[in-house]
């Protein structure tokens, strides 16, 4: 007896139900700066695909910057890589998102 095949599609859901999707990996980056630089350290991170928001703030840290990327890894990359370098950047300390 010969199967009959079903010519309707597969659902989307049911062709990822296998594969382990995880997801992304977020964090806040606190920056202490020279105040004088903060108009272009926004500037700069305005410039960074993985920064989804950055707001100047009052307190012990002059901004807190929204970061997003594939995993601890690449947001490590980033913080050390392009905002470490900016100018007036003092110090940047991260704080990665968990799920509890």
């Amino acid at each position: 007896m010969e199967e009959k095949v079903s010519e309707s599609p597969v659902p989307f859901s049911e062709l990822l139900k296998e594969i382990d999707i995880k997801d992304k990996s977020t964090a806040y980056v606190l920056i202490e700066a020279n105040p004088s630089e903060i108009p272009f350290i926004m500037e700069e991170l305005s410039k960074i695909e993985n920064v989804k928001s950055a707001d100047v703030v009052t307190g012990i840290y002059d901004i807190i910057v929204f970061l997003e990327g594939e995993d601890q890894n690449e947001i490590g990359r980033v913080v050390i890589r392009d905002i470490n370098s900016i100018r007036g950047v003092k110090r940047a300390t991260t704080c990665m998102v968990v799920k509890i």
